[in-house]
């Protein structure tokens, strides 16, 4: 679950490593590094190993199979999704994968849960792998709640895609590295407006 260097740490110090439990999500997200072609998320076996390695609700006697290997993939896309949405220059187009994320949510095992000073919290509702993934959501609405979820994003640059944490004063961060990222797409610009790329 490290970050790849120059990425989730970056050279930035306005953008990187979400805060708290966000970190995991934003981990979750990134076990699929489309610029170095990697997919933590490769296998069944794979899928138990990261679960684990992250502190997860998951039975280890119980194994993941390929339905609970492809429920965590299209949980993985659908945050994508909704995390590029997250960027002012990503185009506004969220209602399919929220409507995505939705169903996806529907389905988790959550229940309420009183701890001793009587306060009340969603918890995941059992020890399956679905539970931990809805762990992943409960951190997202938890997120919401605290407003920081907005602030996390994955990097506008379509070769790039991987998440981020935007601490910048005016949450318009849309790379996930402007030394790397942010100045390939400027070059990419220059060149296009300059009739050279």
């Amino acid at each position: 679950m490290a970050a790849t260097p120059g990425r989730a740490a970056g050279s930035d110090p306005h953008i990187g490593q979400a805060p708290g439990r966000l970190a995991l999500l934003q981990a979750f997200v990134n076990t699929l590094d489309i610029e170095q072609a990697t997919d933590e998320l490769s296998s069944p076996p794979a899928l138990d190993s990261w679960l684990q390695s992250a502190g997860l609700p998951a039975d280890p006697a119980d194994h993941a199979g390929p339905a609970d290997l492809a429920r965590a993939v299209e949980l993985r896309e659908s945050l994508r999704s909704v995390l590029r949405s997250h960027v002012a220059r990503q185009p506004p187009a969220i209602a399919e994968p929220a409507a995505r994320l939705a169903q996806i949510a529907s389905a988790m095992p959550l229940r309420m849960s009183a701890a001793a000073d009587g306060s009340l919290h969603v918890v995941a509702g059992d020890r399956s792998r679905q539970a931990a993934l809805a762990d992943l959501l409960l951190i997202a609405a938890e997120a919401e709640t605290l407003g920081t979820w907005s602030r996390l994003k994955v990097c506008s640059a379509d070769d790039c895609q991987w998440a981020f944490y935007d601490r910048s004063p005016t949450r318009s961060g849309c790379w996930c590295s402007m030394r790397i990222c942010g100045s390939r797409a400027k070059s990419r610009a220059y060149r296009s407006r300059a009739g050279t790329g």
